[in-house]
């Protein structure tokens, strides 16, 4: 899960003791930079320019050991690794600091949308941190006037706020630095209260920068000084030098910044927000809902300070050349240009399957080919000029190549997974589970192992139960056979009861039919066809064609005589 940190109330004075802890600290800070304590010479940049270009003798023996904050020192005011705290949390949070912070809406993740934007960002090209509560530094829609960065503040209400200064006040003094850090801090603090404010350590030099004045041990100094100006106030210290540095010289990493070894490449700032994403600060909201309408945000106002505090500006401009997805850059693609001069051509060059659309400029105009001769504007500052190659994919035909497989098994289906040889298309094929073998002599799959039937209990053998198990069938008493008794025996002859399996068995005589059956009497005819149904039985009328005769009686016999009808007497 994300380390979910309780909010930290800004604290009132610490005890004797600690803050004798803390002097120290701040002393030791003060002598690593080896410096004297002066105050900047700009207001508004709140730093001094450094008067010489030779490379400092206080890095001549720099230890990067010795720049390391130890966070155990701090108790819980270093924020730690957390999980991945996305997107989400970049979008919620604004951040306010110099033409570094203001890189941040220069450059993108992977997806290409830029890490920060004009609503959640107020980057001020050489601003240092005496500035931060008197700069009107911020233009809003329907205001007649930019206002202060904590104004700016207030109006947009953040959840949070990342703060990064001190890169413009290099070679001035540690204290004074921290002393406007602070008051500076307090201001935006007494303007919003709501708001988690996290300060972010000043980014690390390269060793080969511009201006080899600038010390490295001072930057160390710097941070050590804000962990604890950050421990006794109450806010939160992200050490963005942990990301940044190379550790095996304590300088920046190579390719993380540009020529001028001060201002953050896009690999740099892409490392950095990775950092921020990775050492997440997330505390209960407890802004009042719902939120006030929030002005659209105009940004900074061009050419607001014109003093180099750093004297990296001089007459070059820095330029970088970046590829968008599907393609890359051939040429230099970092460069350092005057103004009205041209870059050394560069060339988009697409991938495979991608060919090279157009080329946009954060400030001026690019042209339409792939290769690119870029002339600086006469507008371009110190915050450089990006510009950025863009692709578009090929209408193409798919050309599928295995990228893995999952192998089927005797129940299961397996799977081959392909991606376009030219896109990031996928496609899986499925593959038919293998069915199970022939069960082995205990029932089990001689693949998987699975048991596929049981055997019979009787005789332990495969492929029937006790019931159909011929080990468990009745033996005839007669034959000796199993599968059925003496009585059911098909094997013995119903003439004499002797066996038939003993070869030819044959007689002359037949069986004795037993009695014999009365004769049934000749057959009867057939009664032909079924007769219709003659329907209810109707009344029986009397016969009128003849009269009814009346039944004569027997004349009387004579004794002896024998009488024939002709001897009856006529009448």
């Amino acid at each position: 899960m994300k380390q979910q940190n309780l909010k930290r109330p800004l604290r009132g004075p610490l005890p004797a003791c600690r803050r004798l802890l803390l002097a120290a600290a701040l002393l030791a800070a003060l002598l690593a930079a080896g410096c004297s304590g002066g105050a900047a010479s700009s207001a508004a940049a709140s730093g001094a320019a450094a008067s010489s270009m030779a490379a400092n003798p206080d890095d001549a023996d720099y230890d990067a050991a010795a720049g390391v904050i130890d966070k155990t020192a701090f108790g819980g005011t270093v924020l730690e690794e957390t999980e991945d705290a996305g997107r989400a949390y970049l979008d919620e949070t604004l951040f306010l600091g110099d033409s570094n912070t203001y890189r941040y809406m220069m450059y993108g993740d992977e997806s290409g949308q830029a890490f920060t934007g004009l609503d959640n960002n107020i980057g001020v090209v050489s601003m240092g941190a005496g500035a931060i509560p008197t700069l009107k530094c911020m233009q809003f829609k329907g205001y007649a006037s930019p206002v202060t960065m904590p104004e700016a503040v207030a109006l947009i209400q953040p959840r949070r706020i990342i703060v990064c200064f001190g890169t413009n006040n290099l070679g001035g003094g540690t204290e004074s630095f921290i002393k406007s850090y602070r008051e500076g801090l307090a201001a935006i603090h007494k303007a919003y209260e709501y708001a988690d404010i996290i300060v972010s350590a000043v980014p690390p030099l390269d060793q080969q920068r511009e201006n080899g004045s600038l010390s490295m041990k001072q930057v160390d100094a710097f941070n050590a000084a804000i962990a604890a100006m950050c421990q006794e106030e109450g806010y939160k210290f992200l050490d963005t030098s942990e990301a940044l540095k190379d550790p095996a010289t304590g300088w920046a990493r190579k390719d993380y910044t540009l020529g001028d070894g001060v201002h953050l490449s896009k690999d740099g700032v892409t490392a950095l927000f990775q950092y921020i994403r990775t050492h997440a600060y997330i505390t209960e909201d407890t802004r009042p809902k719902p939120l006030k309408p929030v002005p659209k945000a105009e940004g900074v106002p061009p050419g607001l300070i014109s003093q180099d505090p750093i004297a990296v500006r001089g007459a070059r401009v820095p330029v970088e050349f970046v590829a968008g997805e599907g393609g890359h850059i051939e040429g230099q693609a970092s460069q350092k240009v005057k103004k009205g001069q041209s870059c050394s051509a560069v060339t988009a060059v697409p991938d495979d399957g991608w060919e090279f659309d157009y080329w946009t400029a954060s400030l001026g105009s690019a042209g339409g080919g792939a290769t690119l001769t870029f002339t600086v504007p006469g507008d371009a500052d110190a915050n450089g000029i990006v510009i950025t190659a863009h692709f578009s994919e090929k209408e193409h035909t798919h050309e599928w190549r295995e990228t893995g497989r999952t192998e089927p098994t005797c129940e299961a289906a397996g799977a081959i997974y392909y991606e376009c040889k030219w896109c990031d298309e996928e496609r899986t094929e499925s593959i038919g589970a293998t069915g199970h073998g022939s069960p082995d002599a205990g029932g089990k799959c001689p693949v998987c192992g699975a048991q596929l039937a049981q055997p019979c209990p009787v005789c332990g053998q495969i492929g029937h139960g006790a019931d159909a198990c011929p080990s468990n069938q009745p033996v005839c008493t007669f034959c000796g056979q199993q599968g059925h008794t003496a009585d059911s025996c098909l094997n013995k002859c119903p003439v004499c009861g002797g066996s038939l399996l003993a070869g030819d068995h044959t007689h002359s005589e037949t069986p004795d039919p037993g009695p014999e059956q009365p004769d049934p009497g000749p057959e009867q005819p057939d009664p032909g066809p079924e007769q219709p149904d003659p329907g209810p039985e109707q009344p029986e009328t009397p016969d009128t064609s003849d009269p009814p005769q009346t039944e004569q009686p027997d004349p009387p016999q004579i004794p002896g005589e024998d009488l024939t009808p002709s001897d009856t007497p006529a009448g």
